[in-house]
Order: C-alpha cells, then sequence, then structure tokens
C-alpha cells in the first residue's frame, strides 16, 4: 500500500494538514531566498543589457572601425540606439555580435 499523496490528488478534497512552525518556517525561508536569488539574478542582467556603449567603445570591443559599425546598423546587423541624437550600442547586442561576455573597457580580438 502505497501512502505517499500527490497535492494534486488533494485538490477539490476537504483535507486537514498538518505541519510544525518550524517546517513551515523553513520552508517559507527557502521560497523567499530562491526568489531573492532569482530577483538578483534578473536585475544583473538587466543591468547588464540596458548598459549602452559609446561608438568608439563598441569599436573597441568588436575590433572593428566605426565605419563598419555604421554598415552593420544600416544592414541590421548591429543595431544603434538614438538617445539625444547620439548612437550608443547596447552590451547586450555586442556580446551577442562576438559570441562571448565582455566587459566594457576590454578588447576582443577576432
Amino acid at each position: 500500500m502505497n501512502n505517499n499523496l500527490n497535492m494534486t490528488d488533494l485538490i477539490g478534497s476537504n483535507v486537514s494538514i498538518q505541519v510544525k512552525i518550524e517546517d513551515l518556517q523553513d520552508f517559507a525561508r527557502q521560497i523567499l531566498l530562491g526568489a531573492q536569488s532569482i530577483a538578483r539574478e534578473q536585475a544583473e542582467l538587466a543591468t547588464r543589457a540596458d548598459k549602452l556603449l559609446t561608438v568608439q567603445e563598441a569599436a573597441q570591443m568588436l575590433s572593428v572601425s566605426k565605419m563598419t559599425l555604421h554598415r552593420w546598423d544600416k544592414n541590421g546587423i548591429l543595431k544603434k540606439v538614438e538617445i539625444g541624437g547620439k548612437r550608443r550600442y547596447r552590451l547586450s547586442d555586442i556580446e551577442k555580435r562576438a559570441g562571448c561576455k565582455l566587459n566594457p573597457g576590454s578588447n576582443v580580438s577576432k
């Protein structure tokens, strides 16, 4: 005889469950820690994705000329972002193009 119940088996049933307060607190802590970890990862990804680089920084990181960046934008390879009439490039887009994670200020060899 199998005494293990699946939570979905209890849906719609009039069942009472007894849980120790310590177990419930531990369960809540585990959920909070997991949620905090996910939130930190998402915040880090959003920060990296939103980081904008100048034309000079983007060109250096990809080891290409500013004219190549212009041509890539025109051809849809690496789209620019216009802010206040100035061209910027998303770090996340540059990392995709380079095929790796980069640190702003570093130089990628092609």
